[in-house]
């Protein structure tokens, strides 16, 4: 069980009202009184289709710059970033723009199919600059980009009390939790369960582990995990020193025996390659086991619900 002041704040901002009226959304994002939307800008720079991914997996859209207040927007953001080069990937306004004068390095990973590389060489996808000005830069570029979503838009579970759709609430635990759909490092995995008003799932009884293990078994594989049978869940160990052995314990601070559930999958964790400290859900049998953090797998988040 969690702490009871945990609880309270999740109860409280589980009778929230919805972004619409609140003016509140994802702890990442800043909200624009004079557009009524939400912004985040994303400085990891990436392929413009996978900036788009990054948006809609967080209830958002690739900005498309509408207006005045759009452009000002970005720009007070990306002032604060002066390392981050000259441009911001946003979506398409329908108008023709000049090119990018000094073109951003160009990356022709594997990732980037041929028919992509065909299709992207020749047209250009639209860019905001440091002073303002929409050009057009080559669309296999990688670039930081914003998200934006009007408030009234704005994804909102009032009965798990999240920022996000595709949340399961299950009665038996009396909590809501969700399967990612994308894949991502512990860290990221940490990070996106908690802008939307959530943590990585902490199991805290075999009764549990049964229903996280039935969620996993039925969600759709993610392609870009390295593999589809792990998924982050809410435990890691610190590095230890010299030969130590390493002690999980939850994002709550308390170690497995502590928060209810301590149940490894065979043979593990056997930290191996002495790199593997952080904690994921195995899907065969629904256990613990180890990897290294900065491996790319799909996560669950959850919420507990006090009704």
């Amino acid at each position: 069980m969690k702490s009871a002041f945990i609880c309270f704040c999740f109860l409280a901002i589980a009778s929230a009202p919805p972004p619409s009226v609140s003016k509140q959304y994802r702890s990442d994002y800043v909200y624009n009184k004079d557009t009524n939307a939400f912004y985040k800008l994303h400085t990891d720079s990436a392929k413009i289709w996978d900036a788009k991914s990054s948006c809609t997996t967080e209830g958002a859209q690739l900005m498309v710059p509408a207006s005045e207040q759009d452009i000002i927007q970005l720009h007070s953001m990306f002032k604060r970033f002066p390392d981050l080069g000259n441009y911001v990937w946003v979506d398409e306004d329908g108008k023709d723009h000049e090119s990018a004068e000094d073109k951003p390095m160009i990356d022709l990973s594997d990732s980037v199919t041929e028919a992509m590389r065909s299709r992207f060489a020749l047209q250009g996808c639209d860019v905001v600059t440091r002073q303002g000005e929409i050009e057009t830069s080559p669309c296999y570029n990688r670039l930081p980009f914003i998200c934006k979503v009007e408030a009234i838009d704005a994804p909102y579970d009032t009965h798990c009390g999240v920022f996000a759709i595709g949340y399961q609430y299950v009665e038996s635990t009396g909590s809501c939790y969700k399967i990612s759909k994308v894949a991502y490092s512990w860290t990221q995995a940490y990070d996106e369960c908690q802008a939307e008003n959530a943590h990585l799932v902490v199991l805290n009884s075999e009764a549990e582990m049964l229903v996280v293990k039935n969620l996993t078994n039925a969600a759709a594989p993610v392609d870009e995990a390295q593999t589809t049978y792990f998924f982050y869940a809410g435990f890691r160990a610190q590095e230890p020193t010299k030969n130590e052995t390493p002690v999980f314990k939850t994002i709550f601070n308390q170690t497995l025996q502590e928060a209810g559930f301590s149940g490894w999958s065979e043979n593990e964790p056997n930290n191996a390659n002495n790199i593997e400290f952080c904690g994921t859900l195995f899907k065969n049998d629904g256990k613990l086991n180890d990897v290294d953090c900065s491996d790319k797998y799909a996560f669950i988040c959850e919420k507990e619900v006090h009704m």
